[in-house]
């Protein structure tokens, strides 16, 4: 296993560490077996929070009797300083410790990062959850690269959370030189887009082989899917490798779309945001086979949009939704 150091923290990560999205879809049983396999493995960094349902008691249940081996990261959606000083002590309770070596802010709009930055704000919560000893470092994360930078020219937050995968490109310009600028660490989550972008010899390789990527976070829930992507992280990546990798996906000429959520609401409940980040990518490659399956569920769904427009309004970057919506729909 590969380490490296989480920028200005100073904390040595596996290159490869384990993302907890969905293990709230598997059972307790399931988490005993692939956690432990991973800390055999030599994967000593865990990531889960709140917003994942059970999964803070389904990780304390499973390793917590060996915390010494492992470093811990837990999350809230949540800004006010009381609602946050509660959650820090929920997910110290719910992981069976009493440190956790990371706790992140998830925010998606400027307003939430005001919310969190004043008087009565997170930020106040976490400064004093560190002075008390509950947790080492702050760490913001969330879905637009550009107010994550915003963020961290503050300089109150020491590590990042951030979509980066071959369809979702923009952290490389709008965010990864700005943490670097400022020392902080860099955790990538879904590499291979919530197990949609295949191969995954190939697209895991893409953020494991990016200068100014930390930790790579991938959920991963069979020993030999840890197998597996041991394996692929194992060699040293070469700026021949990146150059080649990051070619590749920026020929795909990706709508742009980052799974922020603005256009969640849509009248016709059509995965707006699955749609936009997969479709380049499965025209020109191909997806995983579960993914393939919700593919041809998202392109029937698409059929009902009547280009009312709402998505388009909504969305921060100001991208053409609707004729990509159609686009799909005929795919």
């Amino acid at each position: 296993m590969r380490y490296r150091v989480l920028g200005r923290t100073g904390l040595k990560m596996s290159a490869l560490s384990c993302g907890t999205n969905r293990l709230r879809m598997k059972t307790q049983e399931n988490a005993d077996v692939v956690l432990n396999y991973a800390l055999d493995r030599g994967i000593n960094f865990i990531e889960t929070g709140r917003p994942y349902g059970p999964t803070e008691e389904m990780v304390g249940k499973a390793v917590s009797n060996r915390r010494e081996e492992y470093r811990i990261a837990a999350k809230t959606v949540l800004f006010s300083r009381e609602e946050v000083e509660r959650e820090v002590d929920l997910s110290l309770q719910a992981l069976r410790t009493d440190y956790m070596d990371i706790y992140e802010i998830i925010f998606g709009r400027e307003e939430d990062l005001q919310k969190i930055l004043g008087e009565d704000g997170a930020l106040q919560a976490l400064l004093e959850a560190k002075e008390e000893g509950k947790i080492g470092f702050i760490g913001v994360g969330g879905h637009r690269p550009e107010l994550l930078a915003q963020a961290l020219k503050t300089g109150h937050f020491d590590t990042v959370l951030f979509h980066f995968n071959m369809v979702q490109l923009r952290a490389l310009n709008e965010l990864i030189p700005i943490a670097r600028e400022v020392g902080a660490g860099t955790l990538v989550m879904r590499p291979i887009g919530h197990g949609a972008l295949a191969p995954v010899s190939r697209t895991l390789r893409f953020p494991l082989s990016c200068p100014g990527v930390d930790v790579v976070l991938c959920g991963m829930y069979s020993t030999s899917e840890i197998d597996e992507n041991m394996a692929i992280s194992e060699a040293e990546p070469t700026q021949e490798e990146w150059k080649s990798l990051l070619a590749e996906a920026e020929a795909l000429e990706n709508t742009g779309c980052t799974l922020c959520g603005y256009c969640s609401a849509c009248p016709k409940k059509i995965s707006i945001g699955s749609i936009m980040t997969l479709i380049r990518y499965r025209q020109k490659h191909s997806l995983l086979p579960e993914s393939e399956a919700q593919w041809r569920s998202y392109a029937e769904k698409a059929k009902m949009c009547d280009e009312c427009g709402l998505c388009e309004e909504k969305c921060p970057y100001s991208l053409s939704i609707v004729p990509v919506i159609r686009e799909a729909s005929l795919s």
